[in-house]
């Protein structure tokens, strides 16, 4: 959506596909610590969290570092919508492998 507003020129547009990725970011990560939780140990757990913190950052600085690099060679427009098209291939495959091993 936020995409969308970029190539409208539409500042409503972008802010409230800003805000809705923003929170599925948001709610992504919430749902990633507490599995993080569950899953380790007390002894454990401030390893795992920040193990967990580490990749979830590093994940939104690749993006972040992507864009940029692309920015430099194509136009700025271009560049974003290359970059969430590989945002949403990615979360479908992942979302498709997971459905897949799950009625396996």
């Amino acid at each position: 959506m936020f995409e969308a507003g970029l190539w409208a020129r539409s500042l409503p547009t972008f802010a409230a596909g800003t805000l809705l990725a923003g929170t599925g970011i948001g709610l992504a990560f919430r749902r990633g610590v507490g599995v993080a939780q569950r899953l380790a140990g007390r002894r454990r757990r401030a390893d795992l969290l920040s193990t967990y913190f580490l990749f979830a950052y590093t994940g939104t600085i690749v993006l972040t570092l992507a864009l940029g690099l692309l920015d430099q060679t194509i136009n700025h427009d271009v560049a974003t919508l290359i970059l969430a098209v590989a945002v949403v291939v990615t979360t479908l495959a992942s979302a498709l492998s997971r459905l897949t091993t799950a009625i396996a």
